[in-house]
């Protein structure tokens, strides 16, 4: 069984083959492809890109036209301001001569329409200031185009590669997830089968564990209260014994016998509510600890549920994606020129 990384290779491989075939890497092959025919026996009108066909506009006027078709559907082909900056930036571009490059950016030079003249093509007309720089406009345009194509071919090579790598590091994940997952789950039915939940459903000792925290972090407020009122009767019992006006004027046996039992009762209560604070505390760590327990079970099961649907989704993405590089969309391959035919003719501009 062929593997999904030579399934890749495979296609990657002809893809190649066939835009090499085709149009090859650079735009001066893309030259050798096209047949320019010169008809200076028809010329054509200057007509602008507006709607109605009305005579083209600009300072500059062209004295020749290249007209060819366009395979249906295609990739987006420049048009307007942005289309015309696309062309004058690629290398056929570049070679345009400089009342050529004003021309494009000034006046009406390049005009693309659905007409039916070629059934499934649509027809492009650009406009230029000689035949020569018809010839590089077209190339420059179609230069476009191919980078265009070949854009979003890399576009989808690219997603199938990372698609790949998230799919192999998912199967690696999945299985210690799972793993985790299991001993998160034995711990915590571990902890809750050793306390009193374990009689409960999950739903319920999740929310018998929230109730008793609560409990108890109520029952620490009044503690604390307790201690500090304890404190406060025990620092006045010891601050009247030390008193200078009690050593001044000794207290009667009976008194200072009732002090030591008030300082010993009081000493108590510490002690009895310090434990109650201590139990309080030991309970309201217990509940925590399962609840962290619950927690982490829950979390890793959410956790191994998203790996298994990110697989799911991107084996499904992948499968998508090997199957546009087996069967390229008209967005990722280079246009087709009818005939690999332009025909450029002398225009006639109308006054």
């Amino acid at each position: 069984m062929i593997s999904l990384r030579q399934r890749q290779f495979l296609v990657g491989l002809v893809l190649v083959l066939v835009c090499l075939s085709a149009l090859g890497q650079e735009p001066n092959e893309v030259k050798t492809e096209l047949k320019f025919e010169i008809d200076n026996k028809r010329s054509q009108l200057w007509i602008s890109d507006r709607p109605g066909q009305r005579p083209g506009l600009g300072p500059i006027k062209p004295t020749h036209v290249a007209v060819f078709y366009i395979r249906r559907p295609s990739v987006d082909l420049p048009a307007g301001s942005g289309g015309i900056l696309q062309i004058l930036k690629t290398s056929a571009g570049q070679s345009l001569s400089e009342q050529q490059r004003q021309f494009l950016t000034a006046s009406d030079a390049v005009v693309w329409w659905g007409i039916e003249d070629v059934q499934n093509h649509d027809m492009v007309l650009l406009y230029a200031v000689s035949e020569e720089d018809a010839k590089k406009t077209v190339r420059a345009y179609l230069e476009v185009a191919i980078n265009k194509a070949k854009a979003k071919m890399q576009d989808v090579e690219t997603h199938f590669h990372e698609l790949d790598e998230k799919i192999a590091k998912a199967k690696k994940e999945l299985p210690e997830k799972q793993e985790q997952a299991k001993a998160a789950e034995s711990k915590y039915k571990e902890v809750k089968n050793a306390q009193y939940h374990s009689s409960l459903g999950e739903a319920d000792a999740f929310e018998k564990a929230k109730e008793t925290m609560l409990q108890m972090g109520r029952m620490l407020d009044v503690l604390e209260i307790e201690l500090a009122g304890i404190r406060e009767k025990l620092g006045a019992i010891e601050e009247y014994r030390k008193s200078k006006r009690l050593r001044d004027n000794p207290l009667s046996d009976e008194t200072v016998d009732k002090l030591e039992q008030m300082f010993v009762e009081q000493m108590i209560e510490l002690r009895s509510a310090e434990a109650r604070k201590q139990a309080a505390l030991r309970i309201r760590a217990r509940e925590k600890a399962f609840l962290d327990f619950s927690d982490r079970w829950i979390n890793l099961e959410v956790e191994v549920d998203g790996l298994r649907r990110s697989l799911s989704d991107s084996e499904s993405g992948l499968r998508k994606l090997e199957g546009m590089l087996a069967n390229p969309t008209p967005d990722m391959l280079p246009p087709k020129v009818y005939q690999n035919k332009v025909t450029i003719y002398p225009v006639r501009v109308e006054d």
